[in-house]
């Protein structure tokens, strides 16, 4: 409350001294000429065809004018992208508001301000330069140098949205930085970037503000690593100014406090997210990169946890190098260096391998990226992590993440990957990004996703869509009293989260006959009915079959439903209590016998109210299947689920 007070205090001095009478903080210059920190020559050769393809095909689009954001394409760039045009709602947020006025939050906006941020992490300038760096071809610097001055000439000085949160200001600096980094042998480059008045003034008030509004308490997760990995990585690349030093060694402090605090023992990131894993995970490696070519290292702390996060990935990982799909996701890229559908995965994991080595057990990326070619050849001194590489055994287990994985023959086209999550809810007290999903199980075949995570949809267009999509009816495990294990708040916040307990774990090795888990949670203990679930999940591998027993007690009688929501490729035919799952991508079928005390339905794309759906991406939802099993429950019931796996 405190920290809200000075906020508020500190906006309301900004709004006198800066806003109101349209001024700006003077930049301080150091003595001599603003010099840029490249450390990257042009070796198109490194990157592989057909990423480079990728790249050249989007970046020609984007001379076009074309460039898709979340679900549409928009196609007014080549005239000058309008940068507060909400494209989805056809509306516009004010660019003369002052930005601590402007609500961001909230399904009443007249604006999505996901739509209207998006275009403003300049995604689409990296790509442009990277077709500079590929090619040779000056239209593409060009325009990428264009975007960012079109960008300043639109959003002076805390006018508008974009200068409102810290996250977006955090992404666009590294993509300034990253711009300028490619456009390095351009014959322009300097004049346009640190010879150019204005940018540097860009350069200079997004490091004036990040300096002086972070993120705190509740809400420090993934924000503040990324306000703070922005103004590290300017402050190393760009240290032009009288506070340069100052801001690195403030930025570099929260960082190495950051993504230790923010990062399991395990590997896996706290807010029980697996796309926030690989976000923190980028900005991990943009910040290693940057101080070691800058001169101020990082600590080997943040090395410590770039190899655990790697690794843990790595283990958790399905035969295509996906791992679980748990929390929220806004398709947020930390650096983008790749056409936008690039696997983040098999990135990250090329990337890991280069830096640290890898275990014959790894997943084999299917693809090679620009990005992890680009990263490697500048983490060239580093290499030498992986020649003292020791391998080791696979773990399938993550106490702390509460994270169990139970699979058999690995890595081939016959997996059978089953995830089972009992941890907790998310980081901190607002736990914002988790899902009510206790207990909820994941299956897949061969890496085709079978039992799906339905993923996130939306954050703000519909409070109706936000709530079903992270609440415990849209996940694979048992919902009591039509309510979810977890009380909403509000679309970022929980304010009574389920605790989920693993209480056992045996024969996640592969080596074993079965792999067995059980937990349980505590979600619906302090509800009227005072109910509880308890789950076992276990995989006999002789059997090639999954059973999952369910254990649901309640002192009063209670509506229980059962839930197995489908990827939308799989079919579904159910004859009672029994149903068979097909699918072209499956080369075997998959036999359910469901709990008969249960009355069993299939339901798909349900929108009143809403079930049956699957989002593939952020803003993006389509009907699938699911199998929904309802009884009344009083007492203690128990319910067996069998999956059996025929070729």
């Amino acid at each position: 409350m405190a920290h809200r007070l000075f906020n508020r205090v500190q906006t309301g001095l900004w709004r006198r001294l800066w806003f109101n009478p349209k001024k700006a903080p003077e930049p301080r210059l150091r003595t001599g000429e603003p010099q840029f920190n490249s450390g990257l020559a042009r070796q198109p050769s490194i990157v592989p065809a057909d990423a480079a393809a990728q790249i050249i095909r989007c970046a020609a689009e984007l001379l076009r004018g074309h460039w898709r954001v979340f679900a549409i394409e928009r196609t007014d760039l080549k005239a000058g992208a309008d940068w507060h045009w909400d494209v989805k709602r056809r509306t516009r947020a004010a660019p003369d508001a002052y930005a601590f006025d402007i609500r961001i939050n909230g399904e009443d906006l007249p604006f999505d301000t996901k739509y209207v941020w998006e275009l403003s992490r300049h995604y689409q300038t990296t790509v442009l330069a990277m077709a500079y760096w590929l090619t040779g071809e000056e239209a593409y610097a060009r325009e990428a140098a264009d975007q960012i001055r079109r960008w300043g000439d639109a959003n002076p000085f805390l006018h508008g949205i974009h200068w409102a949160s810290g996250i977006e200001l955090g992404i666009r600096m590294i993509s300034f930085v990253w711009t300028r980094r490619l456009l390095d042998s351009w014959k322009e480059v300097r004049n346009a970037f640190e010879f150019d008045r204005h940018f540097v003034e860009q350069v200079y008030w997004h490091s004036w503000l990040l300096s002086r509004r972070v993120s705190y308490g509740s809400s420090a997760n993934n924000h503040l690593i990324y306000e703070a990995a922005g103004l590290y990585v300017a402050s190393c690349a760009m240290p032009w100014f009288v506070e340069s030093e100052r801001w690195r060694e403030q930025s570099q402090k929260i960082l190495e406090r950051e993504f230790v605090r923010q990062t399991f023992d395990s590997g896996l990131n706290r807010e029980q997210a697996s796309d926030y894993h690989g976000f923190v995970l980028e900005a991990l490696f943009c910040c290693i990169m940057e101080g070691d070519l800058g001169g101020y290292p990082l600590s080997d702390s943040a090395w410590d946890v770039a190899r655990r996060m790697i690794e843990g990935l790595a283990d958790f990982a399905d035969c295509k190098g996906q791992p679980p799909r748990q929390g929220d996701s806004d398709s947020a890229h930390g650096l983008l260096l790749d056409a936008p559908d690039y696997d983040r995965w098999a990135d990250l994991l090329e990337l890991g391998r280069i830096c640290f080595g890898r275990s014959d057990w790894w997943p084999t990326p299917v693809a090679l990226t620009a990005r992890a070619q680009i990263f490697s050849l500048l983490l060239n001194g580093h290499r030498k992590a992986s020649e003292e590489f020791v391998p080791r055994r696979r773990t399938s287990l993550a106490k702390d993440a509460g994270l169990a994985i139970l699979r058999m023959r690995s890595n081939t086209a016959e997996e059978i990957y089953c995830a089972f999550d009992a941890g907790p809810l998310g980081y901190l007290s607002i736990a914002a990004h988790g899902h009510a999903d206790a207990l909820a199980v994941e299956l897949r075949l061969g890496g085709q996703p079978v039992l799906v995570d339905p993923g996130t949809y939306t954050y703000v267009e519909s409070r109706a869509w936000r709530r079903y999509f992270r609440s415990t009816l849209a996940h694979n495990t048992v919902e009591l009293d039509g309510r979810s294990q977890s009380v909403e708040g509000g679309p970022f916040l929980w304010t009574s989260p389920a605790r989920a307990k693993l209480l056992k774990a045996s024969g996640l090795d592969e080596e074993s006959a079965v792999a067995e888990v059980v937990g349980e949670h505590d979600g619906y203990l302090k509800a009227r009915f005072k109910g509880r679930h308890r789950r076992r999940v276990s995989l006999d591998r002789h059997e090639r079959s999954l059973q999952i027993e369910d254990e649901i007690t309640s002192e009063r009688t209670v509506m229980c439903r059962i839930l197995f929501h489908l990827h939308p490729d799989i079919c579904c035919e159910l004859d009672g209590a029994k149903a068979v799952l097909v699918s072209d991508s499956l080369d075997q079928q998959v036999k359910v016998t469901l709990p008969t005390e249960f009355d069993w339905q299939l339901i798909r794309g349900s929108e009143d109210p809403p079930l049956g759906w699957y989002s593939p991406s952020y803003d993006l939802k389509v009907p699938t299947f699911v199998l929904v099993g309802s009884k009344s429950v009083l007492g203690t019931i128990k319910a067996i689920t069998k999956i059996e796996f025929r070729a």
